[in-house]
């Protein structure tokens, strides 16, 4: 639920039964911001829908949209390390170490992904009311991002510097990425800097 009180204090808590869905309510939060600034209209209905559930879930009456199964996959994830904190590191991959809640934003951001790819197979714009398509929307479905996922696949980039990269692409900026990622702005730009000297190797 979301309260006059900043949520987001709870993911510097000691993960316990007690707050672990208020965590996973947030990391799904917060990663499907990320990726909607991205994929506005392929995503809307998951964001509006999570944003209600948030605001709805003392309500006997409210049902639960499809978003909020971001939310469970994120709580039955962290359930595995109750006591720890989200900073505690969940495993070393390519050397770098990868924290619980890098790990956690790394799933929900996958399951997030795999619907925007369903929605998008299966969206039939013909038999869409012309009339309740916007503007924005109209110019979205115009852009075709297949040749840039590709080129991002093959930059084989660490899941650091990828996460900094994809929160780029949704149109944050620097201070909003350090602190969505819980880094510092130079970290930031020194990934940011790495994934541009890949993609200038390989294609320029």
């Amino acid at each position: 639920m979301l309260k006059s009180h900043n949520p987001y204090n709870v993911l510097s808590e000691i993960i316990s039964f007690e707050n672990v869905q208020q965590m996973g309510e947030m990391i799904a939060l917060k990663t499907l911001r990320g990726r909607y600034a991205y994929a506005r209209y392929a995503l809307e209905w998951l964001y509006v829908g999570l944003v209600k559930d948030l605001n709805r879930s003392n309500d006997a009456h409210h049902v639960f949209s499809d978003a909020y199964d971001l939310v469970q996959t994120a709580v039955c994830f962290l359930c595995e390390f109750v006591g720890k904190k989200l900073t505690d590191v969940y495993m070393i991959k390519n050397g770098q170490e990868i924290t619980i809640k890098h790990a956690t934003y790394m799933l929900v951001g996958r399951n997030i992904d795999r619907m925007r790819r369903h929605i998008a197979r299966h969206c039939d714009l013909e038999n869409t009311d012309a009339q309740n398509i916007s503007v924005e929307i109209d110019y979205y479905e115009e852009k075709d991002y297949t040749e840039a996922d590709n080129k991002i696949e093959l930059l084989n980039l660490k899941p650091r510097d990828r996460a900094v990269l994809d929160c780029y692409m949704a149109g944050m900026t620097c201070n909003e990425i350090a602190e969505f990622l819980d880094i510092d702005r130079i970290t930031v730009w020194r990934r940011r800097t790495r994934a541009q000297v890949k993609y200038k190797a390989l294609f320029f």
